[in-house]
């Protein structure tokens, strides 16, 4: 097993290094899933001590407030809804084809909402994206990869509703960084072991954290 967790994390770093599709989907066994989980969770871990420690998750938080309202509601939107309509729009045109950007572009616009930068510069991106591959000139997988998951990041900033972005931008790194990193291990799993996964991840790991809340912290 331990070998297995060195094998897996130099997987991941040479896929941060230099993103590569397989052409080909492998299988994803439990053990792969439990191995990938795990170790998300090992570098999220300290990255959320951080923000605890900074004050930050004293900032108003919708999904927080709507945790604490109606934390059932929340984890049928985290688990079910979200990965299925967040994955295809961020992660379906990893594979660069342009049904998938036609895809992604089209789900998109269900996730609108008062706060729409994130999703503009998300519009833009798609459309470039497109052009470039109808021209038979797509960008680097790399770069593909990396927009996508920071895009990711950033649509998760309309969370925090009394966040000044203009005076505390320099806190944006730190508010999504962890989205961010999340947005690439899908990213690594979408292009391995296919979209479906992809999806499955997503919903168990916002299942884990919101269990994880109502179970350990809701009384903090």
């Amino acid at each position: 097993m331990i070998k297995k967790y060195f094998l897996k994390i130099d997987n991941f770093v040479r896929f941060f290094n230099e993103p590569k599709s397989l052409g080909k989907i492998k299988n994803f066994k439990i053990g792969d899933f439990f191995i990938i989980f795990s170790i998300t969770l090992i570098i999220i871990a300290p990255y959320t001590a951080l923000i605890y420690a900074l004050g930050l998750n004293e900032l108003e938080n919708e999904v927080m407030d709507l945790l604490r309202e109606n934390p059932f509601f929340l984890l049928l939107i985290a688990v079910f809804i979200a990965p299925i309509l967040e994955e295809p729009v961020y992660r379906l045109h990893l594979d660069l084809k342009k049904k998938s950007i036609y895809w992604g572009l089209g789900l998109s616009l269900l996730l609108i909402d008062e706060f729409w930068y994130p999703l503009a510069a998300l519009w833009i991106y798609l459309i470039w994206l497109l052009i470039r591959v109808n021209k038979d000139n797509p960008p680097s997988l790399k770069f593909v990869v990396y927009s996508s998951a920071i895009l990711f990041g950033l649509v998760h900033l309309g969370n925090f509703t009394n966040l000044d972005y203009t005076k505390q931008f320099y806190l944006i790194p730190l508010l999504v960084g962890g989205q961010v990193f999340v947005g690439l291990v899908i990213s690594f799993i979408r292009l391995t072991y296919g979209m479906k996964w992809a999806i499955i991840f997503h919903g168990v790991y916002n299942g884990i954290l919101i269990g994880s809340y109502l179970l350990f912290f809701q009384d903090l």
